[in-house]
Parts: C-alpha cells; sequence; structure tokens
C-alpha cells in the first residue's frame, strides 16, 4: 500500500506536517510526484481525481471535501486517492487566498445577478441568518464562488496534470528502458568475455 506508512505517525507530527512539511516543501512535493506516477491506473483517471480534490478546495465545505471527492470519483470513475492527493492543493496557506477569491467571485456574482438581494430579502426575518451577518454576507458568497472557480479551474487543473503524469511516465518509462538497454549490453560483453576465456 503505497498510501501507508509502516510506523503510525503521532497526532502532533501529522498537524505540524499538514503546516509545514518535516522533509520540505521541495522534498514534500517530490515525494507527491512520484506517489502519482507510481499510482496503478490511466493518466486520465489519476488527473481527474487529483482535478476534484484541488478543484473542491476552493470550496469552505471543509468536513465535506473527501466525501464530494469521493462521489465525484464515483460517478466519474475517477482515481479517489488521486483526489485525495489533490486536495492537498488546499491547506493552511493556500486557503486564506482561496478564500479570498471565492468571496470576490462569489460576491460579483451575486450583485451581477441579482441574487444576493433576493436571498437577504427572503432571510430577513431569520435569525440565524440575521446574526452577525456572517452567513449571508461572508459564507454564501463564498460558498457560491467556491463552486463557480471549482467549475471553471476544474479543466485546467485536468488537462495540466494529465499532460504532468503523460510526460512523467514518459520520461520515467525512457529510463528504464536505457537502464534495461545498458544491463542487457553489459550481459552480452560479459557472455562474449567467457566465451572468448573458454576458447
Amino acid at each position: 500500500m503505497i498510501f501507508k506508512r509502516q510506523q503510525e505517525q503521532p497526532v502532533f507530527s501529522k498537524i505540524r506536517n499538514i503546516i509545514w512539511p518535516q522533509m520540505g516543501w521541495w522534498r514534500a512535493i517530490q515525494y507527491y510526484k512520484y506517489r502519482i506516477l507510481r499510482l496503478p491506473h490511466s493518466a486520465r483517471d489519476i488527473s481527474m481525481g487529483m482535478a476534484a480534490g484541488c478543484a473542491v478546495s476552493w470550496t469552505p465545505t471543509f468536513p465535506f471535501h473527501i466525501l464530494q471527492c469521493y462521489i465525484f470519483c464515483k460517478i466519474a470513475r475517477a482515481n479517489f486517492p488521486a483526489s485525495l492527493l489533490g486536495t492537498v492543493f488546499g491547506n493552511p496557506w493556500t486557503f486564506p487566498l482561496l478564500f479570498i477569491v471565492s468571496y470576490t467571485v462569489g460576491n460579483f456574482f451575486l450583485g451581477v445577478t441579482g441574487l444576493g438581494e433576493a436571498l437577504l430579502f427572503l432571510t430577513g426575518e431569520s435569525e440565524l441568518f440575521q446574526q452577525d451577518g456572517m452567513i449571508v454576507q461572508k459564507y454564501i458568497p463564498t460558498f457560491v464562488g467556491g463552486y463557480i472557480m471549482a467549475f471553471f479551474t476544474f479543466p485546467l487543473f485536468y488537462y495540466s496534470l494529465l499532460y504532468m503524469i503523460r510526460a512523467g511516465r514518459a520520461s520515467r518509462k525512457a529510463v528504464q528502458n536505457k537502464v534495461h538497454t545498458i544491463i542487457e549490453h553489459r550481459h552480452e560483453r560479459k557472455e562474449e568475455k567467457e566465451k572468448k576465456h573458454k576458447k
């Protein structure tokens, strides 16, 4: 199992690694790269799953990111472990920027379409929506904008990852073939030397 550690990490170490990887960001990126390339599925399935994980990171639905990825992977027949890797796109360092963009897009969309005023009118009598104005004024625009961003960035993530995975696998295969050729060449030379020695 490539997603299971031999020794279970303490909870504190897991939280620390989410915020700042113990191996450093560059080595962490390389580590995830090799894990992606070694997944035993097609480039389409892997890139589709990862794109779903990246896209859902725009949304402020933290407890349901994995569930959404699972449902999408079941419907699209994408790779679920790859989608879990894709959710790394949303992390404590990127969430502030992602949510600012989502809020801006959602606020603009609700304002242009007039849905924002309609929502305020329909929920104006509800105490839940009146409390500090947080749900209507902040969360809902971020929620709406998050899914708009997810919809429009999914193709970008998908085709970029598809290209990188195919290129990475082709490069890896070329290296493996080259190593195999060198080993065969050395084996042939060894056999020739043994034949000459016998003569």
